[in-house]
């Protein structure tokens, strides 16, 4: 099967790999669709994160794939089943010689039911298998590109909640990305008063408006992020140091600066003063799990349209031209499509 992997820093290859094997209690997932994720792929590709990956490694988290053949132990999932992030190598784990960082760039994959193990095997390896936690079934009601984001849909979702109310709130989400649109979405969803979209994009600062942004602000055509103490909720999706600088003075008293994003230090210094007197920090952790169904339950009610965010569409020998599509001015997500 064809796969995507890192063979070094900066050097990105499509190989030749043998397809997983299940053991009795996994599926073998053939691979509909993975997402490119904007932040942690592309700086696995450039050798940025702030920890040193294994080289070669194989890519890839925000997946989607169907069922298509199950171990003699399986129980939690049946032939057809829609699943998201399998993965045919898990974190932790090596496969011919490739080491996982998260390991689902490939035409097949795999899920666990760890449940069916625990209860068979309550001192078996399942324990090694901690990720398949998060391999959830989807609903036939999403599309598969609606389902492709859900990873990103769900982790904004919950950190949004763990900020505490939002309706009648004002909300600013600093970042113009998947992850700042997706904040924008849920809090129109959720009923925020306003919503400020902070970025330099022009496109996509567009594209914040129609998710629910009743103003923008870019900085890049010198737009000033400047004013009064008028927000009750500053989200931060760039993570870094000089974005938390610029925000305090704009919250209210009692006002809560939620962090999604790190930068590459994974280290946070700010100077409390230029805040209200009473202000919370929270560094948002967001529980993929535990939203799981209440977000597929809100978007099979209301769906959130992919196409807002979708801006690149291609196969597998493509992945190469997605990542230099998400440099471009025009670029928001880009997906690959397997087995069309």
């Amino acid at each position: 099967m064809k796969a995507a992997v890192v063979a070094a820093p900066g050097v990105l290859e499509i190989w030749d790999i043998p397809v997983p094997k299940p053991n009795p209690y996994q599926a073998l997932v053939r691979m509909d669709v993975v997402g490119v994720c904007s932040a942690t792929d592309r700086k696995l590709v450039h050798g940025t994160k702030p920890f040193e990956p294994t080289y070669p490694m194989l890519l890839g988290h925000e997946s989607v794939g169907t069922v298509v053949e199950l171990g003699a132990r399986v129980r939690s999932y049946v032939l057809g089943d829609r699943v998201l992030r399998p993965c045919a190598i898990y974190p932790g784990q090596t496969f011919e010689g490739l080491s996982s960082s998260w390991g689902s760039f490939a035409e097949y994959g795999l899920v666990t039911d760890l449940e069916s193990w625990r209860q068979e095997e309550p001192e078996g390896e399942h324990t090694r298998f901690g990720y398949a936690r998060m391999q959830k079934t989807i609903p036939a009601a999403l599309t598969m590109e609606q389902a492709c984001l859900l990873i990103t849909w769900k982790e904004t979702f919950s950190s949004l909640t763990q900020a505490g109310e939002i309706a009648g709130k004002d909300v600013v989400v600093l970042g113009d990305g998947a992850v700042g649109l997706s904040f924008v979405a849920w809090s129109q969803a959720l009923g925020a008063a306003s919503i400020l979209a902070v970025g330099r994009r022009g496109f996509r600062l567009e594209r914040a408006r129609t998710l629910g942004a009743t103003a923008t602000c870019n900085v890049r055509e010198g737009e000033k992020f400047v004013g009064g103490r008028d927000f009750d909720l500053v989200v931060d999706t760039l993570g870094t140091n000089a974005a938390i600088a610029e925000s305090l003075p704009r919250m209210r008293p009692h006002g809560v600066f939620c962090v999604y994003g790190m930068d590459g230090s994974f280290e946070t210094a700010f100077d409390r003063s230029l805040g209200p007197v009473s202000w919370s920090y929270l560094q948002a952790n967001p529980d993929e799990v535990g939203v799981h169904d209440e977000v597929v339950g809100r978007l099979s009610a209301e769906p959130l349209d992919a196409n807002h965010w979708i801006t690149f569409r291609g196969g597998i020998d493509d992945l190469p031209a997605a990542f230099s599509h998400l440099e471009t001015p025009q670029s928001v997500k880009a997906i690959i499509t397997f087995h069309e």
